[in-house]
């Protein structure tokens, strides 16, 4: 059983919290769950998620 792992805001020193966020790029927009600070908003993205989805998700809008 794989342990979730808990993110800490450097800024606010308080828990990341899952929400669902919109990323905006090249004038579209998509939606994925991602740790996020419940006070100050900053958002966390693992390297597996911006070499993964969000790298497929920038090619297929480039090429549109």
């Amino acid at each position: 059983m794989e342990e979730k792992q808990i993110l800490i805001c450097d800024k606010c020193k308080v828990e990341m919290k899952e929400y669902e966020v919109e990323f905006t790029y090249l004038n579209r927009s998509f939606r994925h769950k991602v740790p996020r600070c419940p006070e100050c908003g900053q958002v966390y993205i693992s390297e597996k998620l911006a070499s993964g989805r969000m790298s497929d998700v920038e090619k297929q809008l480039e090429e549109k």
